[in-house]
């Protein structure tokens, strides 16, 4: 195309009268010899069309790459949402289904239910090590791959695979004296436990911003405590020292793995934690059969086992779809991606306790709840990306959510550069790093 473009600039300039007052030449009349000067518009017309034409393939390449990039984007948001919403809905069914069982009249004990999630996940975690190793990057990956040796089993996994297994009997065996509302709410309170137990162990420093965010959301936390229409002293007690138990075990995964470098992912975590869990559960159990019978922590019948049998192995597969899903998840997310799922799913698990379980939230629960996902969202985000909440909270929220950033604005030279403490923010060795490379 070029190139008859230029024939025919060249034939129409050749052809064109000059635009002068002297008469056309008779057919006769030899035709005067044209100038250099007249010969230019036609010899650069021909010339700027030819070097035309790889600027024409490159911005036809720009636009198509463009829209295959555009494609891809949001091909890869629709994943990302995918996941998300599968991590919702998924961690909102475990806990109601672990509601609906453990209920007077249904199979009430929480431990031996625990000890079968335990089981189950550690065999289909070693299958799925065979048949799809990539999701154990820990394990399988060249450079990622850590080494599974006894200090990392007896110094890191089993005292957190302790810790987790008191949190998992403890935290469903609430479940027979509170509602799902009331303790969701109670667990929003982690955040400063965990900080707590972070600077105790010099494992966090300390910030002024952070402290005020968490003195806010125990006030939150406080409001959802004193509004709840049913309370029970038993389920409290039982809730928060599972919430001991949890905090606990975040920090010493902290202490013990990501502090020497052995960061887990998900799947990883589960092969490697949850064989110990089955141990230490199994020991429980059978202390609570032969050895020390427990009202609040009771044992089924064999009948019973047969009786809830499918029921039991449904809701042991959804707590490993579950692990599965947060494996993917975190692998497809960013940050912020994860930290907003986070707070939807749990706004989905007290509304599963309303909408499914007709629980009553009173209007002190809803504010202070309320309360609390904000707060929550932007203390996640200010550890995240601290740099983007050195001017304010506003900023830092508009430069985390949006993309929209602030000119910074000038360093005092009497501000101190650092506050007291062990670890900087963002620097991931800390605590608040370890719930998201060590979940389950």
């Amino acid at each position: 195309k070029v190139e008859a473009v230029s024939a025919e600039a060249v034939l129409a300039h050749a052809n064109a009268r000059p635009l002068t007052n002297e008469a056309p030449h008779s057919a006769g009349a030899s035709r005067p010899r044209p100038r250099a000067s007249e010969m230019a518009p036609a010899q650069a017309t021909t010339s700027d069309l030819e070097a035309s034409a790889p600027r024409q393939h490159a911005l036809v390449t720009t636009i198509l790459g463009g829209e295959d990039s555009r494609r891809s984007h949001w091909a890869q948001a629709g994943v990302v949402c995918s996941w998300g919403v599968a991590y919702i809905m998924v961690s909102a069914s475990l806990i109601a289904y672990n509601k609906y069982l453990i209920t007077p009249g249904r199979f009430p004990y929480s431990v031996p239910l625990v000890f079968i999630h335990a089981t189950f996940c550690s065999v289909l975690a070693l299958v799925l090590l065979l048949c799809c190793p990539s999701l154990f990057p820990s394990l399988t990956d060249r450079i990622n791959k850590i080494t599974v040796d006894r200090s990392v089993v007896l110094g890191g996994a089993l005292p957190i695979a302790i810790l987790f297994s008191g949190q998992l009997a403890l935290s469903n065996t609430a479940y027979l004296h509170s509602s799902v509302a009331f303790i969701q709410m109670m667990k929003e309170a982690n955040l400063a436990l965990v900080y707590t137990l972070s600077l105790v162990a010099a494992l966090e420093r300390f910030h002024w911003r952070n402290a005020w965010i968490l003195v806010c959301i125990i006030m939150a936390t406080s409001l959802t405590i004193h509004g709840e229409l049913h309370f029970s002293w038993t389920g409290f007690s039982l809730q928060g020292t599972s919430q001991l138990f949890e905090s606990s075990k975040i920090v010493l995964q902290a202490m013990l793995l990501s502090s020497r470098g052995k960061k887990l992912d998900a799947m990883t975590y589960v092969l490697l934690v949850m064989p110990l869990c089955a141990v230490v559960l199994g020991v429980l159990l059978w202390s609570l059969i032969f050895v020390w019978p427990n009202e609040h922590l009771a044992t089924p019948t064999q009948a019973e086992l047969i009786a809830w049998a499918p029921h039991l192995f449904l809701n042991a597969c959804v707590a490993f779809a579950l692990n599965v899903v947060i494996a993917l998840f975190v692998k497809s997310s960013s940050a912020v991606a994860f930290i907003l799922a986070g707070i939807c799913k749990d706004a989905m698990i007290v509304m599963s306790g309303v909408f499914l379980f007709h629980e009553i939230i009173s209007g002190i629960q809803a504010v202070g709840f309320a309360l609390q996902l904000l707060l929550i969202l932007v203390y996640t985000l200010a550890k995240t990306f601290p740099d983007y909440f050195e001017q304010g909270v506003i900023p830092g929220l508009m430069a985390s959510l949006f993309g929209i950033k602030m000119a910074p604005a000038a360093a005092s030279p009497l501000k101190p550069s650092k506050d007291y403490g062990a670890v900087d923010e963002g620097s991931g060795s800390g605590a608040s790093a370890a719930p998201k490379q060590l979940t389950q």
